[in-house]
């Protein structure tokens, strides 16, 4: 896929790279689940959120390895799968 093709409106460029980044990590990295619904959920109420790597961060952010949350995730995934 080159260029922007399918990218997310809502998410700027660091954000684009971090979820890259992440999707990366996920296929050198075995044993990641991603949070249920009713966690995330909770974790943007408390105005936090972890990635993949466990480290906590604020929602739509990344962390120092370039992560990001799973909000930011979980949003590309279901794009992805061509929910609204």
């Amino acid at each position: 896929m080159g260029g922007d093709a399918g990218r997310l409106p809502s998410m700027d460029d660091r954000q684009v790279a971090a979820v890259r980044a992440a999707h990366t990590w996920f296929h050198h990295n075995s044993g990641w689940a991603p949070p249920d619904e009713d966690t995330l959920a909770e974790w943007v109420a408390d105005d936090v959120c972890r990635c993949p790597d466990d480290c906590l961060v604020r929602p739509r952010r990344w962390c120092r390895h370039g992560l990001a949350a799973w909000d930011l995730i979980l949003e590309d995934l279901a794009h992805r799968d061509g929910e609204p």
